[in-house]
């Protein structure tokens, strides 16, 4: 029945024409446990209008560059995302130093699908190596190349740009949480900021329409205010948000929603571009990931400011040995032949076919 229902719906799609290591707590931050300023509606998906915001739901994976992805064609995933009532697609580029995307051919494979599917690609560039030990300078003009490449060849097939990936983590002081500016290294701060505010720049000056969001993730909503105060003029707040942090926030700090609670911090739309349970070993039962994901992404239905959920991500990848081996909404039977869907997505696909 199942792999009847995504018959089903990739047939719909072809008559319409045809996302890390993940430390739960970086730098440290449960043995910083200060108090926290408590926290002081989303839009359901449908058609445009003038009064309503489009809300984005969706998942992360990693069709260009990891191999669990490599064997499916663009248009399998993409009807694996409207199997579950999907509207956008979290992908990591790789890039050179001049932003082109490596490989070229996948990448047009892809956006070729996801237009046919109507389905947005949120890319993720990547930064730069950087040199902690170099200056501003150049950080910023290594973030303004990647940056004006990139949208100079792709501008236009996207308005949303993810700028580099949870380097908030490689600024955060041991066994700091990141609530305040004294829990992050200066230097390491300034290098960061400076290559984020020319990435920032860079595809703005090719694309002025574009809109670009920096992501950070446990209680590092800090360094996002210090990006705004250094300068950077990002539109959305990305955050990532684990089954972890969500039992941690609200034993230590009394944040029972980290959705009312970023709200309260930033005057920009939020965005939650990862969210999943911690799986180290692959022993934690299906029903905590599907409990988890719904009670989250319940919270973001209440919140208005809260314009798109990113669940981390589309497949299991046994390949890491590792933590991310787990995070997947389907599972592998035969790597990588033959897969199925976990709870989550099984009863998701349920739904969005009226069962």
């Amino acid at each position: 029945m199942k792999q009847v229902l995504r018959k089903i719906l990739s047939s719909a799609i072809v008559l319409a024409a045809l996302a890390c290591g993940k430390d739960p707590f970086p730098g440290g931050g449960e043995s910083d446990l200060e108090p926290v300023p408590p926290p002081d509606t989303l839009v359901t998906p449908g058609p445009d209008t003038s009064t309503t915001k489009k809300f984005f739901f969706g998942v992360n994976g990693h069709p260009l560059n990891q191999e669990a992805y490599a064997t499916l064609s663009s248009g399998e995933q993409m009807s694996l995302l409207k199997s579950l009532g999907m509207n956008i697609y979290r992908v990591d580029f790789t890039v050179t130093s001049q932003g082109e995307i490596i490989p070229k051919q996948r990448f047009e494979k892809l956006r070729l699908a996801a237009d046919s599917a109507d389905i947005t690609i949120l890319p993720m560039l990547p930064d730069a190596k950087l040199d902690y030990n170099g200056t501003e300078e150049i950080a910023y003009q290594q973030g303004y190349n990647r940056g004006y490449g990139f949208a100079q060849e792709n501008g236009s097939h996207f308005i949303y740009y993810n700028i580099g990936n949870e380097l908030d983590n490689d600024c955060i002081l041991p066994n700091k949480s990141g609530k305040i500016v004294e829990h992050y290294d200066p230097k390491k701060f300034k290098i960061i900021a400076a290559h984020l505010k020319g990435m920032d720049e860079g595809i703005k000056a090719i694309d002025k329409d574009a809109k670009t969001m920096i992501n950070a993730s446990w209680m590092h909503y800090k360094y996002l205010q210090m990006l705004e105060q250094y300068g950077i003029n990002y539109d959305i707040v990305a955050y990532h948000w684990y089954s972890d942090m969500e039992a941690a926030a609200a034993s230590a700090y009394q944040i029972n929603d980290i959705t009312e609670f970023l709200t309260k911090q930033f005057n920009k739309p939020i965005w939650l571009t990862e969210i999943n349970i911690r799986n180290k070993s692959g022993a934690v039962p299906d029903e905590k990931q599907r409990d988890f994901l719904n009670t989250v992404i319940s919270k973001c239905e209440a919140n208005a400011n809260i314009q798109a959920v990113i669940i981390y991500e589309l497949f299991n990848q046994p390949v890491f040995n590792s933590s991310e081996s787990y995070y997947g909404l389907f599972d592998w039977e035969q790597p990588y032949k033959k897969y199925k869907p976990k709870l989550w997505a099984a009863e998701q696909e349920r739904k969005v076919v009226g069962l």
